[in-house]
């Protein structure tokens, strides 16, 4: 075996070693000074489904909605300083503010109650809807059911 067949075994084998270990896209192949046309087509096919991802829109009703059945608890629906998805990319730190609407009706149901809430889940699609629609009431549920039981969940 040549040092250059030597070379070229040992780089797929750190290559396979690297890509067991992580999801990112390490020791591509190369076709002359370009990537090979598998690996770029699924960059950009990834790329397209992050961007889908991003932009795609949670529904919020359904959700709550299904979570009101599951709790019997009341669901409120609030919203971020950020009053559309394209404002929270260019401003990832007003989604972390309620907007004023918000506030003014957790501070009315504050002042309402006449006990303190033992129990609060905030539930918030961030940078993906998708991920928010398939974990949100799973997760809810079992805490629900775990602090039904008696469950602590400090």
């Amino acid at each position: 075996m040549s040092d250059l067949e030597h070379l070229n075994l040992a780089h797929l084998e750190l290559a396979s070693r690297l890509r067991a270990l992580t999801p990112a896209r390490v020791g591509l192949g190369r076709t002359g000074v370009s990537q090979q046309t598998r690996d770029l087509l699924d960059f950009q096919s990834a790329h397209a489904q992050a961007r889908d991802a991003v932009h795609a829109r949670l529904e919020a009703a359904s959700l709550a909605a299904e979570l009101a059945e599951l709790t019997g608890a009341e669901v409120l629906r609030l919203r971020s300083a950020a009053a559309d998805r394209a404002l929270y990319l260019q401003r990832p730190d007003l989604g972390r503010i309620l907007d004023e609407p918000s506030r003014a009706l957790l501070a009315n149901r504050t002042a309402q109650q006449s006990t303190s809430f033992e129990l609060a889940l905030i539930v918030a699609d961030g940078l993906s809807a998708l991920a928010v629609e398939r974990h949100a009431l799973p997760l809810v549920r079992e805490l629900w059911h775990a602090w039904k039981a008696g469950a602590s969940l400090r």
